[in-house]
C-alpha cells in the first residue's frame, strides 16, 4: 500500500491536506488555550466582584441585616462568616494570591494592604503546600496556576467597623469541552478544503497528463495537433517547447522526403539514359555486364530511397488485427513455396501503422526463409506488450556481429553474399519501423540452432 501518492495531483492534494491539518490542530490548540485564559479571567472577575459587592453591603448594614445578606448571597460550596480576626493569617506567597488581593484592594479603595488577605488551595497533585522541591522554586511551579485549577479560595477582608469578612468558596467554572458545533465546523472546513484541493490539484495536473500522453503518442509515431498551452507558467513553457520540437521534426522530415524524391528523380533519369546507351554496345559480354551494373545501381537506389521513406513514414496509426496480418504473411510465403507456419491467437487487435509494420515483419520472415530454410512465426501478449517471434534453422549470426547487422548495408559475408540479391537494408528497415512504434527488436542465437528474431511492441 502506497502512503505517498504517485501522481502530481495526489501529491499536491496530500501536501495541502497535511498542511491544513497541521494548521487546524495548531489553531485548535491556540483556541483552547485562549478559551482557558478567558474563563480564568472570568472566574477572577466574578470572585472579586462578589466580594466587592458583599463588602459594600455589609459596611452599610447592621448586624441583623448582615446575617440576612450573608444567607442570601451564600451559594453551595461557599462559607461566609464575620469574625473579629481574619481566617487568613499568612502572607501572599503565590502570584495568584497577590493578583486577587491587589485587584480586590483597588476595587474597594483600600490603602492598607493588610486589610485584604488571600489564600488559595490548589487541587491535590497540582502544587501542594508541603512540596519543598529545592530544584524548582515555588513561584515558578505556581506561576501558571489558574483559577479553575484551584480547590478553594479563602479571602479575609477588614470591614469599616474593624470586623473581618471571611469567604471561602469552591465555585469555579472550568472551560467547557470542545463544543459539537466547533468540531462540526472544523470537519466541514476540512471537507470543503479536500474537495476544493482535489479539483484544484486535478486542474493543475491535467496539462501535464495531456503532455505525457502526447509525448507517448509522438514516440509511437502518431501524428497529432499541437497541444493547447494551458496550466501554470512552467507547464505552458514545457508544452510550447514540445509543440515547437514536434513542428521542427515534422518540417525536417517533410523537407528530407522532398529532397529524397528529387534525388530519386534526378538519379533515375541518367540511369535510364545509360541503360538505353548500353543497348548499343556491340560487345555482348560488355553490354550484359554494363546492364547488370546499372540494374544493381537501380536496385540499390530503390532500396535506399525506400529505407529513407520508411524512416520518415507518416502513416496514421489505427487498430489492426495483428494475428490476421501474421497469418496472411505466412500464407503468402507458403503459397510461394516457403516453409512457414504460425502459432498464436486467432485474433489480437493492436494500434499500429499496419503497412509499415507488415513490411518490417515480412523482412524478418524473408530473412528466416532465405538464410534459415524455414520461418516459425509466434505471437503472444500480456497487458503491457505484444511479442512476435520468428525462428529459423539457419547458421545464426556471430555474437559479436548481432548489433552490427542492424546497420544499413552491413552484411555477414560468410552466409549473405551479393549473389543472394540482398542489399543489407532489411534488418535496418525492420528496426526503424519497430522503433517508430515505440518497441524494440532483438536477435538471439537459439541453443538448439538457428536464429530467433523477437519484436516487442507496447500494448
Amino acid at each position: 500500500m502506497r502512503l505517498w501518492p504517485d501522481t502530481l495531483a495526489g501529491r499536491t492534494l496530500a501536501l495541502l491536506i497535511g498542511m491544513t491539518l497541521l494548521l487546524i490542530i495548531g489553531s485548535a490548540w491556540l483556541l483552547q488555550d485562549e478559551r482557558r485564559e478567558r474563563f480564568d479571567e472570568r472566574n477572577r472577575f466574578r470572585l472579586v466582584d462578589r466580594i466587592h459587592t458583599l463588602v459594600r453591603l455589609l459596611d452599610d448594614a447592621d448586624d441583623t441585616e448582615r446575617r440576612r445578606i450573608i444567607d442570601r448571597v451564600a451559594k453551595r460550596g461557599d462559607t461566609i462568616e464575620l469574625t473579629p480576626q481574619p481566617r487568613v493569617t499568612t502572607d501572599h506567597r503565590r502570584p495568584l494570591e497577590r493578583m486577587i488581593a491587589r485587584r480586590l484592594g483597588r476595587s474597594l479603595h483600600l490603602g492598607d494592604r493588610s486589610a485584604v488577605r488571600v489564600y488559595v488551595a490548589l487541587k491535590r497533585g497540582e502544587h501542594d503546600d508541603d512540596d519543598d522541591d529545592e530544584h524548582e522554586p515555588r513561584n515558578r511551579r505556581e506561576r501558571h496556576a489558574r483559577v479553575h485549577d484551584l480547590d478553594s479560595v479563602t479571602v479575609s477582608v477588614r470591614l469599616r467597623d474593624g470586623s473581618w469578612l471571611n469567604i471561602q468558596t469552591e465555585n469555579f467554572e472550568g472551560p467547557p469541552p470542545w463544543a459539537g458545533k466547533t468540531l462540526q465546523l472544523l470537519a466541514l472546513l476540512l471537507i470543503v478544503l479536500v474537495v476544493s484541493g482535489l479539483l484544484l490539484a486535478r486542474r493543475m495536473a491535467r496539462p501535464m497528463a495531456r503532455l505525457a500522453e502526447a509525448a507517448e503518442r509522438f514516440g509511437l509515431g502518431q501524428s497529432q495537433a499541437p497541444l493547447a498551452e494551458k496550466g501554470p507558467r512552467e507547464v505552458r513553457h514545457t508544452i510550447r517547447a514540445f509543440n515547437e520540437m514536434q513542428e521542427r521534426l515534422h518540417r525536417h522530415i517533410t523537407e528530407r522526403s522532398q529532397m529524397l524524391a528529387a534525388v530519386s528523380h534526378d538519379l533515375r533519369t541518367p540511369i535510364t539514359t545509360l541503360r538505353l546507351r548500353a543497348e548499343y554496345i556491340e560487345d555482348a559480354e560488355m553490354r550484359d555486364k554494363t546492364l547488370a551494373t546499372l540494374a544493381e545501381m537501380e536496385a540499390i537506389l530503390s532500396a535506399t530511397l525506400s529505407f529513407a521513406r520508411d524512416e520518415a513514414a507518416d502513416e496514421a496509426s489505427r487498430s489492426t488485427d495483428l494475428a490476421a496480418m501474421l497469418q496472411s504473411l505466412v500464407d503468402d510465403h507458403v503459397d510461394l513455396g516457403g516453409e512457414a507456419h504460425y502459432d498464436g491467437p486467432d485474433r489480437l487487435v493492436v494500434t499500429c501503422r499496419p503497412i509499415a509494420l507488415k513490411r518490417a515483419i515480412n523482412n524478418l520472415i524473408e530473412n528466416a526463409l532465405k538464410y534459415g530454410d524455414c520461418a516459425a512465426v509466434g505471437l503472444s501478449h500480456n497487458k503491457d506488450s505484444v511479442e512476435i517471434r520468428i525462428d529459423d534453422q539457419g547458421p545464426g549470426i556471430p555474437a559479436e556481429q548481432i548489433e552490427q547487422v542492424f546497420a544499413p548495408f552491413f552484411r555477414v559475408e560468410s552466409s549473405r553474399s551479393r549473389d543472394t540479391g540482398g542489399s543489407g537494408l532489411g534488418l535496418a528497415v525492420a528496426r526503424t519501423i519497430v522503433l517508430a512504434h515505440g518497441g524494440r527488436i532483438e536477435l538471439v542465437n537459439r541453443p538448439e540452432g538457428g536464429l530467433r528474431a523477437t519484436v516487442l511492441l507496447p500494448q
